[in-house]
């Protein structure tokens, strides 16, 4: 056991808690706390999770996290040093590169050309001519292709085709003086309507409208309108939090000031947490979190692989 797994276990135990009675108040599994406690931190998802959940362990044990967090990063300064060392070992005594002066790196072959020789070169060269206008052909027919899929996402769809045009017009008569060749690809249509979305989604059972929630995140970046939040009350008693999981996410909630919960949620995940002053939710997924505020379905937090911070407080 290290030195970080020593005091947490201390005073987790001076507490009289079990890790099952940690695991049930911050929602970190039984299996990673004990990993920190015995200094397994290869047993953690990432590094980043391992310092998450350091961090939120020793919060919760009423402890300073910042001197342990300053270890942790120590100890695998160490370790990354360590391994270093060991590979570098490895490559000079197992795989030594021992350079042969006796051996030359290109062995070139030498070719007589005679009469007969020389015709073979000629028609050889008149067929490597044509390969080569293949080449150049193929390679401008899926420079038009990329072009055709990803100039109208950076330009807009209304202005993109006309550059793909032009793009495509200026790579071909390139080709055509330096080859000579007249063939004109052409391109293969591509849909341009892409599938819509639903507008709604299920959740225990009951059709909810996938919401704006732009409202509680104002100066962010443009989105796809969707259909207005559902307003709360100016006022509240107390914010009565409920997550649904819709898609796999890394989510962060902070009740009244404390994180109480910091991992990857799964699909079909339900949270529920009562603040009195403040909650906050932090996700990398937006899409997949649908919350909802003493009953009131606000919806969806955002789009696909959207980062996403919110807040709500009893006064609004």
């Amino acid at each position: 056991m290290d030195e970080i797994g020593h005091i947490l276990r201390e005073a987790r135990e001076n507490k009289g808690l079990t890790l099952e009675d940690v695991q049930a108040k911050i929602r970190i599994n039984t299996r990673y706390l004990a990993a920190l406690e015995n200094g397994q931190y290869s047993a953690l998802p990432t590094p980043v999770h391992a310092r998450g959940f350091l961090r939120n362990y020793a919060r919760f044990l009423g402890l300073d996290p910042q001197p342990l967090l300053d270890r942790y990063l120590t100890v695998q300064g160490q370790n990354a040093q360590m391994a270093g060392s060991r590979a570098g070992q490895d490559i000079s005594l197992d795989n030594p590169l021992v350079e042969r002066q006796d051996q030359p790196f290109f062995d070139p072959v030498n070719m007589e050309v005679n009469g007969k020789g020389f015709d073979a070169v000629s028609n050889g060269g008149s067929s490597g001519s044509m390969l080569q206008i293949v080449i150049i052909l193929a390679l401008v027919i899926a420079l038009a292709l990329i072009a055709n899929r990803f100039i109208p996402i950076l330009f807009g769809r209304d202005g993109g085709e006309n550059v793909v045009q032009e793009f495509t017009s200026a790579v071909q008569a390139a080709v055509a003086d330096v080859t000579g060749a007249t063939a004109t690809p052409t391109l293969p249509a591509e849909a341009t309507e892409e599938d819509a979305s639903g507008s709604t989604v299920f959740v225990d059972g009951t059709e909810q409208p996938i919401v704006d929630t732009s409202r509680n995140n104002p100066g962010g970046g443009a989105t796809t309108p969707t259909p207005t939040r559902p307003p709360l009350p100016a006022t509240l008693d107390e914010i009565l939090l409920k997550l649904d999981i819709l898609e796999r996410t890394w989510v962060e909630v902070t009740i009244d000031g404390s994180v109480v919960y910091s991992g990857i949620a799964k699909t079909n995940d339900t949270y529920e947490w009562t603040a009195q002053n403040e909650a906050k939710i932090v996700t990398g997924n937006a899409i997949g979190v649908f919350v909802t505020i003493n009953d009131v379905a606000l919806g969806r937090l955002g789009g696909r692989g959207e980062r996403h911070e919110e807040t709500w407080r009893t006064t609004q």
